[in-house]
């Protein structure tokens, strides 16, 4: 410790001034050198920090937010026009080319079609149990069909074609027979003829 190390060397000086005390002539500068002697003894036991001092810490950089990048809005499809759909058909040629001559029936898979024609009869009875046969066969399913009304296209008569219930609705109140109107119906088999046509709407 300290603190013996000074004692170590300041005791030789601690016995000079013993010897000093002993005579009256001395005794004063004895008194002054013991209080350098204690004062030296006293500083060599004071404890001394060999720490360094803490190094100051440095502010943080606080990180600025990253911005994020929003989706890019999708391109929305185009919605498609439900007419476009229905083939544009003359009845001129697909009448006299759908004709079966022997008889039979040709059944294929209903084509949306779609064509001008004039109203020759408004909309009357009509049976459709072997229409709604071959539309279970090719797995479709069509609204109730009940009537059937006379299409006018330029042939040597006038075509019968089935109609949808609500289109024949439609028709009776909205159309006059001789009225020319784009129809739209399924072409759903041939016999002798012509087409088999279910009207599903018409416009102008």
């Amino acid at each position: 410790m300290a603190w013996m190390t000074a004692w170590s060397v300041y005791k030789p000086l601690f016995e000079i001034l013993d010897v000093m005390m002993k005579k009256p002539v001395n005794r004063a500068l004895a008194v002054v050198l013991g209080c350098y002697l204690v004062a030296g003894v006293a500083l060599a036991e004071t404890p001394q920090s060999d720490s360094k001092p803490a190094a100051v810490a440095q502010p943080v950089a606080v990180a600025q937010p990253v911005a994020v990048a929003k989706p890019a809005a999708s391109a929305k499809p185009a919605a498609s026009n439900p007419v476009d759909s229905y083939r544009e058909v003359e009845l001129l040629q697909l009448v006299p080319a759908s004709r079966m001559t022997d008889g039979t029936r040709a059944i294929f898979t209903p084509q949306p079609v779609r064509f001008q024609a004039r109203l020759a009869q408004l909309p009357t009875p009509q049976k459709a149990e072997y229409l709604k046969q071959v539309m279970g066969m090719m797995g479709m399913t069509s609204a109730p069909v009940s009537q059937r009304i006379a299409l006018d296209y330029g042939g040597d008569k006038p075509l019968a074609a089935y109609v949808e219930d609500s289109a024949a609705a439609r028709i009776s109140k909205e159309i006059k027979v001789g009225d020319n109107r784009t129809f739209y119906a399924f072409h759903v088999y041939n016999n002798r003829y012509g087409p088999a046509l279910v009207i599903t709407s018409f416009g102008q």
